[in-house]
């Protein structure tokens, strides 16, 4: 910057700021010798003569009025000056109000109002009435937000005072602030909090002699406003419930200690948040008991908010859904998605069908078994062959990651060969031991077992791409979950060559699982109402998409009039009239999500509107909860202060804070 630069030259010039002036302004001019009151910019050399530092204030600031603003001065320092000036303007003022007051023509200086400001905060604070108050999320709603500079680039812009700082000072604060961190043990990644650069600046704020909260605070009075503040903010996503609908999940597992729990989350276009937990573990887990369990939960959120119930796959749970679904009539019951394509790829290497595919993963397991539990391996794969790529991609699901792992085989079968072969594996006593021969043997001369890894990728590939797409973040799966699993069982079809004897036991795999368990109404009416879908011309189920959507409008929109309304608005949308015709709407169909795109071109047809995005935000699969207080603050003691005020059950809290 090019204010440091210049205040190198000034300790060695005697023609800069005069003797005693702390005016920050001097760190961008200089004096003029010999001429009272007139100083030269740094930046642009103009000589502004008379007005001393407030005509240089004005200079750099580009205000105008008697003197010409500098042209080469940067942003920063432009907003520099402007702060400075609103500062001498308000203390000007501010004497003036106080020399009224006292009647008198008594002459303060800053200082003093400066100490009156203080003792008036103190004040402020001690009685707890200050105006000002500061959200969770580090986004000041009051009284703090005029004292930082506005954010064009992420991270807090430097004040006026910490811009004027050496390199010495500022790696003086951060070492003081690093030993904290080491002394207290606390993982480096908490410096990405995003409460973390707020937390600075508000401390910053108050300027030297601030004490932290200590730990009589942060355990008590601190952490229940932390608390309300976290229900605050929970309400705020019920109230939108009933706007947009909601999800319901329920997500069972078993804790360390063999403990049966159920999380309920609730996800809406706001966020998915964790409702409350159950512990199962003395109940009998048949669909009459969790019948019973999900009732109450519904009844707590409000059937009229619901639009799906999703659950596992388990019998008893589908029993449980759908006897809740007819109860209500209004919501549907939904498997997870993801679960139900991974059962659809666990069928895919079921052995009592597929013995060949059940038997090439089993030597595929061999394969990376043997290489990651020897280090020495493993290490020369990586270095000498990969370039630092691995054999097993981690994915959502178990059988999912078979079938990326044989994926990965495929890939790097001639590096793999030639590791095989290679004098370091030779001279090894890996390559002398049994099961350093059995390996070799499988990879170099097992013609069948890499043929049968080509087929298998083959067939599981389109179905992976789609497990990607429901676990993903990047779509909404719903509107386009119905046309993912068509065109992947196109794709199967095409792969094989159109051999029915091929294709088929796999397509009727795939069928089987998405008639009985995950295809409903629900999916059709995402992809009806989904533009880039509809409208393209290789669509062709558009009769049984339409089936669906009736059958979603009639159980969801429970208002006969509404109903109506949605139908006579139909056909704008299905002809591409008015603002759906458009040539910006006809262009961003595939461009931007349909909730987008609904939102954005569809104000025409209201009522249609609302509803297409009801349906279009919803998600196809068990998510782990994003907001939660136990999520939020998830300190121990933290836990021990959430149990005691029951704001979460202690199951979730000891073993499931963590997502």
């Amino acid at each position: 910057m090019s204010s440091c630069q210049s205040t190198g030259g000034m300790t060695s010039t005697p023609s800069l700021a005069p003797v005693r002036s702390e005016d920050p302004a001097w760190a961008h001019a200089r004096a003029v010798p010999g001429a009272r009151n007139n100083t030269e910019c740094l930046y642009c050399n103009k000589i502004i003569r008379g007005g001393g530092i407030t005509r240089l204030k004005h200079h750099l600031a580009g205000i105008p009025g008697d003197v010409e603003a500098c042209k080469n001065v940067s942003e920063d320092v432009k907003w520099q000056m402007k702060e400075l000036l609103n500062e001498m303007k308000k203390s000007k003022e501010k004497r003036r109000r106080i020399r009224s007051e006292i009647g008198g023509d008594i002459d303060l200086t800053s200082d003093d109002i400066d100490d009156r400001n203080s003792m008036e905060g103190q004040s402020q604070l001690s009685k707890g009435k200050g105006k000002s108050k500061e959200s969770g999320t580090g986004e000041s709603v009051g009284g703090l937000s005029r004292f930082f500079a506005p954010r064009t680039t992420p991270g807090a812009q430097p004040s006026i005072k910490s811009s004027m700082c050496s390199n010495e000072m500022i790696v003086k604060a951060k070492m003081a602030v690093a030993r904290w961190w080491y002394d207290a043990n606390l993982p480096f990644n908490a410096a990405q909090s995003k409460f973390y650069q707020p937390a600075i600046d508000a401390m910053t704020t108050i300027g030297p002699g601030f004490k932290g909260p200590s730990l009589y605070e942060l355990r008590g009075n601190l952490l229940k406003m932390a608390v309300n503040e976290v229900q605050d903010y929970l309400q705020q996503i019920k109230k939108i419930w009933n706007e947009t609908g909601c999800s319901l999940m329920a997500d069972g597992w078993t804790n360390q200690k063999q403990q049966s729990i159920i999380n309920f989350l609730v996800y809406c276009p706001k966020g998915t948040m964790f409702l409350k937990s159950v512990d199962t573990s003395g109940l009998r887990k048949d669909a009459e008991t969790l019948f019973n369990i999900f009732d109450e939960v519904v009844q707590e959120i409000g059937a009229e908010n619901l639009v799906q119930f999703i659950t596992d796959n388990d019998a008893s749970y589908k029993a449980a859904g759908k006897k809740l679904q007819q109860k209500y009539g209004s919501f549907y019951w939904s498997p997870c998605a993801a679960h139900c394509i991974d059962l659809m790829l666990e069928n895919f290497s079921d052995p009592r069908y597929f013995p060949l595919i059940d038997d090439t993963i089993k030597k595929a397991k061999k394969i990376t078994k043997f290489i990651y539990n020897h280090g020495w391996v493993l290490a020369l794969m990586r270095k000498d062959f990969t370039k630092g790529h691995d054999l097993c991609r981690p994915a959502i699901t178990r059988f999912a990651t078979n079938f990326l792992s044989i994926q990965c085989l495929l890939l790097f079968k001639k590096e793999l060969r030639q590791m095989f072969t290679c004098d370091k594996w030779i001279a090894s006593n890996h390559s002398k031991s049994s099961i350093g021969k059995g390996i070799a043997e499988i990879v170099l001369e097992d013609k069948e077992f890499w043929v049968q890894c080509q087929f298998i990728v083959k067939v599981s590939e389109p179905l992976v791409h789609v497990l990607r797409l429901v676990d993903g973040d990047e779509k909404l799966a719903m509107g386009y979950l119905y046309d993912a699993m068509e065109r992947a069982k196109e794709n199967i079809k095409a792969r094989c060559n159109n051999k029915v004897s091929l294709f088929s036991p796999f397509t009727r795999i795939i069928d089987s699982r998405w008639d009985r368990q995950l295809h409903s109404p629900l999916h059709a009416a995402g992809c009806f109402l989904n533009p880039g879908i509809y409208y393209s011309p290789n669509f062709k189920n558009k009769n049984e998409v339409i089936r669906g959507f009736n059958s979603c409008v009639m159980k969801m929109e429970l208002d006969p009039d509404n109903q109506d309304k949605i139908i006579a608005e139909l056909d704008l949308y299905k002809n591409a009239i008015g603002e759906f015709g458009h040539s910006l709407a006809i262009r961003q169909r595939d461009k931007i999500n349909p909730v987008a795109w609904w939102t954005q071109f569809g104000c025409e047809v209201p009522t249609l509107q609302r509803f297409a995005v009801r349906v279009l935000m919803m998600i196809a699969e068990q998510r782990l909860p994003v907001v939660s207080l136990a999520v939020l603050y998830g300190s121990r003691e933290v836990c021990g202060f959430l149990r005691k005020e029951a704001i979460v059950q202690p199951q979730f809290v000891l073993d499931g804070g963590g997502g």
